[in-house]
């Protein structure tokens, strides 16, 4: 099943246990479903807004209906963050496919 959380521009699509951070972006990295693609959040902010507190209260959002791990595009050295909210962090790079009910995560090449 499949379910959304909102705050401002940055939404998580919520699918089983794991909360996908989107945020308009020029991340490579997006989520494709029902005729719309929308970027994935990137930890440093090299292209977004990066980790501010909407995401931060989106995540603790989506721990309510049930996530437990954090999906989004990592950063690199000391913009690398493990946790958020609690929740630990994984890149979207290892969850490219399918994720059910007409969604998917695919990486665009300039």
């Amino acid at each position: 099943m499949v379910s959304f959380v909102e705050l401002g521009y940055t939404r998580g699509l919520i699918v089983g246990t794991d909360v996908h951070v989107l945020k308009p972006s020029r991340s490579t990295y997006a989520v494709f479903g029902r005729g719309h693609r929308q970027s994935y959040c990137c930890q440093d902010g090299c292209c977004d807004s990066g980790l501010r507190p909407d995401v931060v209260r989106l995540v603790e959002a989506a721990k309510e209906q049930g996530a437990t791990r954090v999906i989004l595009r990592t950063g690199l050295g000391s913009n690398y963050v493990r946790t958020i909210a609690g929740l630990p962090v994984s890149d979207v790079s290892n969850h490219v496919g399918e994720l059910g009910d007409g969604y998917s995560v695919r990486r665009s090449y300039g």
